[in-house]
This record gives C-alpha cells, structure tokens and sequence, in this order.
C-alpha cells in the first residue's frame, strides 16, 4: 500500500483539489462549499456514536435531535454536547417544522424504525444515513431500494468497514483474480459472542417478558412513536427498549443484521451473490417463537451464474458453534472493535467474529469484521499481496461518515448506498425468517418470493400498524 498516496488523497479532498467527479451529485438543497446540515434521530446507543463521528469529521452541523425519551441517561449526552440543535420527540413532527433547515438525516435507531425515517427524508429529497441493517423486513428494504431510485438521493447503510481496508482489499483481491470465486470451495462466517437474548436461554413464553412503568421522561404518545410501524400495542418494558429491542424477531434482526453487515459485505458486493435460492437451518438451540435462537447456523445457498459457479455462504452464531478452522489460521485481536454489545455471561471469548474463505486448492483466507484486513493462513506478511487503497486515507471508524458526508457534498459517491446494501439486508431477513420458524426455505431470487411456505412467505411483509401505511407508497 501506498501510504504517501493515501496522505495525498485524504488532504486533496479536505482542500477541495478534486473537482466534482463524474456521476456523483449532492444533495439537492445542499449550500456548496458549507457543511452539511445533520438532523439526527436516535441519540444513545448507536445513534450517539454516529453523531459523535459524524461531528469529528468537522464537515458538518448538528441542527436537529430527535429521541423519543430526551430525559434519559443515554440522550444526555448528546444534547449537551449540542445544545442549539432544535429538539423533537417524534421525527414527523421534525420533518413537519423545520425540514428546510437540514440537508441529511440519520437514522440511528431501532431495526423497526429505519425504515420509516429513511422514506420521508427520501420523499422530501434529503440524503439519508441509515443504520444496518437498511430495514426490519424484506418489503420495507425492497421499497428503501426503489425510493433511493426514484427520488436520486444519496443514501449510505452504517456497515462502517465498507470504507476502509477490507472493503478496498477485497474488491481488489477480486477483480485481479487473487481471491477467484469460481475457486472458492466454501465461505464460513460466525459471531460467537454472547447475545441480549442469551439471559432467557430460550424460555420466553410471552412479549415482552417483564413489564415496568415508563419512566416520567417518556409519555404514552412517545411510547407509541417508538413501537412505530409495529401493530401491536405492547407495553413499554425495559426487555423492549434500550437496546433489548435487538432480541426480538418483531423488532429487531437479530446477531445476523447486527454484525453479519460487518462480516459479509465484502464477500456479498464483490462475488456478486445477491438473493439466495435456499436458506437451510441447523444446529439450532434455544428456539423459542418470540427472541432469537441461543445459536444456529445458517446455510445460504446462491446458484451460478454467468461470472461464478454455484456458492454456500455459512453463517454461524453462538457460544461454542465455531467452524471448523484452517490450518495456520491466527486468532487477533479486534483492536478497538466493539465485540458483543450485550451482557458478558463469563465465557471466554476465543474467535473473533469473522470469516474463513477456503479455496479449492487447499489453501485459505481469514478475516474479521468491521475493518480488519484479510489474512492468507499459513503465509508471512510478505506474501499478502498489496491493494490499491482510495478511500482517501482510513481514519477508522469516521472515514465511512466522510464518506457519505462529502457525498452529499458532490465529491465523491458513498461505497454503502442502498442499492448496494440493500440485497445484503434482504439476505439478513431471509435467515431471520428461518431462525423464527425454524425450518429451511426455499426462495426464487427473481420473483422474490418463498417457494411453498405461505406462512414464511408472509412474514416477507407483515402487517404494519394502521396510521403508517403512507411510508409504504412510493
């Protein structure tokens, strides 16, 4: 790698050097030359740490933030370090006052809640930032694809590692023929880490499990903001908010959508994979038909095309269902990469999450996720081949918020945009049906549907609560 280059890259684009490149547009009401105005909807968890990098880039202005409960610990803060941002408990009622005062949003909220916020900034012509997975289901994902069509929007999905080294390394690895996919014999993926969902150990009998007052910073109408396109008019518990959401199939999409958007987008951009024809489920243990497996894996199964042979993707998930590792594999550290996100149950933790491509000649590659650089097991530093790097120089993790920030600016085009994330988030709901009804099924990539399974078909896009249906119409 050409560190020089990189220098010279990061610093051209900060000075405005480089023109306006070809293909790449901004955002239709930005100011050129000024930074981006930011309206911001979630403000702990991970929506606290987009706006945190968002703000270290220096290349825009926090104006508006939005969280259903601005007395809670977690939203604190965010609004101190903002303090002239306009305030809101509901992103309709931010749109509805001041949607001329911004130029982007983001959406760093619940899996359920992507989705909504996404398509009225699209409908409104505002680039959109939204966390991964794109959206809860398989439909709101496929309408998020069409709008960033139709209305010509800048949109990035939050897998922060599609800006930097592995990204770059994989994309070069392929197309110079290094890692060839007609020689790949077969794809393992795991996260292995414990899980929210891990304290029941798969005895949940009901939704939520407990249930408790809300506290006096969150009113009924905010409760109701938050349950969003959910029908169900289920009382606030702490098993539902923060965070715990991630457990549930009628929230969240599980350990899949949580990290296999850090670990797989490499693999599913450059091979190509798109949609599956089958996803077959195993291992399975804890299933329970209200929070996620204790562990599974999940073969997704993609047939041949003009440019590849016929290729399994493996995804595994929970303490102890590790694959099988090749021979000079080495465990490394994640070096600053956020492991589970939940509670630590005492288990050592020895594998990464990641990933292991073994190629047909006996030899493999490994990798991790966010992004951590691939590894050819068994070899010296010396004979990994170089890439060419362009993502004007890796200031990891902030390099994917620059990214879509000088989109919107009209400098350059996001490496994450929906079109592109967007079949890698269908895969995550494919594998989060099989998990809920666990069993196999079968599914036809061109008319996007489940092959007989009325009842798995359905849940491709289940009912949503009335009052929100306008978010579905292009």
């Amino acid at each position: 790698m050409n560190v020089s280059r990189r220098s010279f890259v990061k610093s051209a684009l900060a000075s405005g050097v480089f023109p306006l490149l070809p293909g790449c547009f901004s955002h239709k009401g930005y100011v050129a030359n000024s930074k981006v105005r930011l309206a911001c909807c979630g403000l702990g968890g991970m929506g606290g740490n987009d706006i945190e990098q968002f703000t270290s880039t220096g290349l825009c202005d926090i104006v508006a933030l939005c969280d259903v409960d601005l007395g809670a610990e977690h939203t604190v803060k965010s609004l101190k370090r903002h303090p002239s941002a306009a305030r809101f408990r509901d992103f309709r009622e931010m749109f509805d006052r001041m949607s001329g005062a911004f130029d982007a949003v983001v959406a760093g909220v619940p899996d359920h809640a992507h989705f909504p916020i996404a398509m009225r900034a699209m409908k409104e012509g505002k680039a959109i930032y939204s966390e991964k997975p794109m959206g809860h289901t398989f439909r709101e994902i496929q309408i998020m694809i069409d709008a960033a069509e139709k209305y010509g929007v800048v949109t990035q999905m939050g897998n922060q590692g599609h800006s930097c080294d592995s990204y770059y390394q994989m994309r070069d690895y392929v197309r110079t023929g290094v890692i060839d996919p007609n020689k790949v014999r077969k794809i393992e993926t795991h996260m292995n880490y414990p899980r929210r969902w891990h304290k029941w150990n798969g005895n949940v009998a009901r939704m939520p499990v407990t249930t408790c007052p809300r506290p006096d910073t969150m009113s009924e109408k905010d409760w109701l903001a938050w349950l969003g396109t959910v029908p169900e008019n289920l009382p606030f518990s702490k098993d539902l908010h923060y965070g715990e959401w991630r457990s549930w199939y009628k929230f969240g999409n599980g350990c899949l959508g949580d990290w296999g958007a850090h670990i797989m987008d490499g693999i599913h951009e450059f091979f190509e994979l798109g949609l599956p024809t089958e996803i077959v489920i195993s291992d399975v243990r804890g299933w329970n038909k209200y929070v996620f497996p204790m562990a599974d894996t999940l073969t997704f199964r993609f047939a041949a095309t003009a440019k590849r042979k016929a290729l399994d993707v493996v995804w595994r998930e929970g303490i102890g269902n590790t694959p099988e590792l090749p021979k000079g594999f080495v465990v490394k550290g994640a070096d600053g990469i956020p492991k589970s996100g939940g509670q630590d149950f005492g288990k050592e933790e020895t594998l990464p999450a990641g990933k292991e491509i073994w190629m047909e000649d006996g030899t493999a590659w490994q990798g991790g996720s966010h992004n951590s650089p691939l590894l050819k097991c068994g070899a010296s530093d010396a004979e990994i081949p170089e890439w060419e790097y362009r993502g004007g120089g890796c200031n990891w993790p902030n390099q994917h918020y620059e990214n879509f920030l000088r989109a919107v600016r009209g400098e350059i085009k996001t490496t994450s945009p929906f079109a592109v994330a967007g079949p890698l988030s269908q895969l995550f709901t494919l594998g989060c049906i099989a998990q809920r009804l666990n069993r196999s099924i079968r599914f036809d990539p061109v008319q996007k549907q489940v092959v007989a399974d009325a009842e798995a078909n359905a849940l491709l896009a289940p009912p949503t609560r009335p009052g929100w249906e306008e978010y579905y119409c292009l």
